[in-house]
């Protein structure tokens, strides 16, 4: 009777997965929540810290190139003066009249100024003075008097800050970190995915763990109650009840422990599927639903997948770009070496006039002119700041090759590991179901001893903890399994499903 009720019990672990028979039980309530694998990994892209953060890193990033460009934008400018000034006269009031004389004057300038992407600058600009006092001075000049300029300068370094590869560094820069922020905001979404998919089936091992530990606690409840009718006519000593109770303590126990770790397992991949502002997101239970992937070994090399690997990382991706963000710092900082050599040129066109649109008739007629042209030099004395500067940027650009290295050979290592790993876990997977297989048959048989009197309560117990562990072992192969199938996708770069990013 005993035996029979084992197979009974073990039975459906094999025939139906423990995953569907969990969740179809638990959906009984209005707050589980079924998910498939397809569910979460949607969830995770809208949800999961890591990659929201992500997504904002490359919206700052983006928003820093137009901030860069507009170092180019053109700059218009004005201002306007009125100033007032008095003085007295030489000659006293005998002589003028006047106990002071009182300068008035207005003034303003407009004009528009640009920084070059070939590391110069230009401004032009007009400005207007006009200016009045109370003496007549009309034998001397113009009162009032209204003075206009037009004023033009122009800039470039030759050496030194000079051309395009000084002049747009900024702005390289921020394009290069954009790019390495996008890289950065797919590289969080491959590895957020691939850590809730981990939590997706470790939540359903957690799960499985607990339909084993419940039928563990029912055997010895079983053989409990059996000892005790044997025990009570006489044909079972105490000890023997004693020690099934022991036992059915300790399985309740791993039993509570089973069911703390389903709701560990639950948080986990609760963090990461939901914005938890609802206090909803806290109290449904999840329920995985998707079926276990069959575990089969993999054909592919894994030279063939470390080339998909380089092509497609996202985390190399930003080393490489990282390696072009040195290599344009040295670029410059060996630019900066040269000395400083600047040419310079200006031209004006002035007017004067008693009213200001009188003067500015004179100024556009280019009837008074005047122009510089000009070279400023200079270069520090041992050069040591630049030079300095010039040998942190190679040892810079170094270490980014370096690290690039690295990162290359320490992907190597991984994708070995993922198709290795997918290979041994095929094969775990077949021998923990034989293991399986084979504990259930001897638990069967030392029943069937123990029926007859040929066994004990002891060695029934024991056989009974080993089918335990066979059963706890096949399940945590197939979910470590399904896992590693995703994992093998992740260290290539991939999504999840094995398909490649869009460009």
């Amino acid at each position: 009777m005993l035996s029979t009720l084992l197979i009974t019990l073990s039975l459906p672990l094999f025939q139906e997965s423990a995953v569907t028979q969990v969740a179809a039980a638990r959906h009984q309530t209005e707050d589980v929540l079924p998910l498939r694998v397809e569910d979460v990994v949607r969830m995770v892209s809208s949800h999961a810290p890591a990659v929201q953060q992500a997504i904002l890193q490359e919206q700052a990033a983006n928003a820093s190139i137009m901030q860069s460009d507009g170092a180019f934008d053109y700059t218009l400018f004005s201002d306007t003066t009125y100033s007032l000034s008095e003085r007295p006269t030489s000659g006293g009031l005998f002589n003028s009249g006047l106990d002071a004389i009182r300068v008035r004057s207005w003034s303003a300038s407009q004009g528009l100024r640009k920084t070059l992407m070939s590391g110069g600058s230009f401004e032009v600009k007009f400005s207007e003075t006009y200016t009045e006092d109370n003496q007549d001075v009309s034998f001397f000049g113009f009162n009032p008097e209204s003075n206009v300029g037009l004023n033009f300068s122009f800039t470039q370094p030759l050496m030194r800050g000079g051309w395009s590869l000084s002049a747009t560094q900024a702005l390289v820069s921020a394009e290069l970190s954009a790019e390495s922020a996008t890289s950065g905001a797919r590289a969080a979404a491959v590895d957020a995915t691939q850590a809730a998919i981990d939590a997706y089936w470790n939540l359903a091992f957690a799960i499985e763990d607990v339909k084993v530990k419940e039928l563990s606690l029912k055997l010895a409840q079983e053989l409990r109650d059996l000892t005790q009718a044997k025990f009570e006519v006489g044909a079972a000593a105490e000890v023997e009840v004693v020690q099934t109770e022991a036992d059915i303590a300790s399985r309740t126990e791993a039993l509570l422990t089973a069911n703390n770790s389903v709701k560990q397992a639950e948080d986990s991949l609760r963090t990461m599927i939901f914005d938890l502002e609802n206090e909803k997101d806290w109290q449904l239970s999840l329920a995985p639903v998707s079926e276990l992937p069959a575990p089969v070994a993999t054909e592919l090399k894994w030279e063939s997948a470390y080339q998909v690997a380089l092509a497609h990382r996202a985390d190399l991706t930003q080393k490489r770009i990282d390696v072009e963000q040195k290599s344009l710092d040295w670029q410059v900082a060996r630019h900066s070496l040269r000395p400083k050599l600047d040419f310079t040129a200006t031209g004006s066109s002035s007017g004067v006039e008693r009213q200001i649109p009188e003067a500015m008739t004179v100024a556009r007629g280019f009837y008074y002119t005047g122009y510089t042209f000009g070279i400023n030099f200079e270069i520090p004395l041992g050069n040591r700041a630049f030079r300095g500067a010039e040998l942190a940027a190679r040892r810079n650009l170094d270490l980014s090759q370096r690290v690039l290295r690295d990162t290359e050979n320490s992907i190597a290592i991984e994708v070995r590991g993922a198709v290795r790993n997918v290979n041994f876990l095929a094969e775990r997977v077949a021998a923990t179901a034989h293991a399986s297989k084979v504990a259930e048959r001897q638990l069967e048989a030392e029943q069937r001893r123990l029926r007859e009197g040929a066994s004990t309560n002891f060695k029934v117990l024991q056989f009974q903890r080993d089918f335990e562990q066979a059963l706890t072992a096949e399940k945590s192969a197939r979910m470590e399994y399904a896992k590693a199938a995703i994992k093998l996708h992740t260290v290539q770069g991939l999504n999840w499903d094995g398909s490649a990013f869009a460009a």
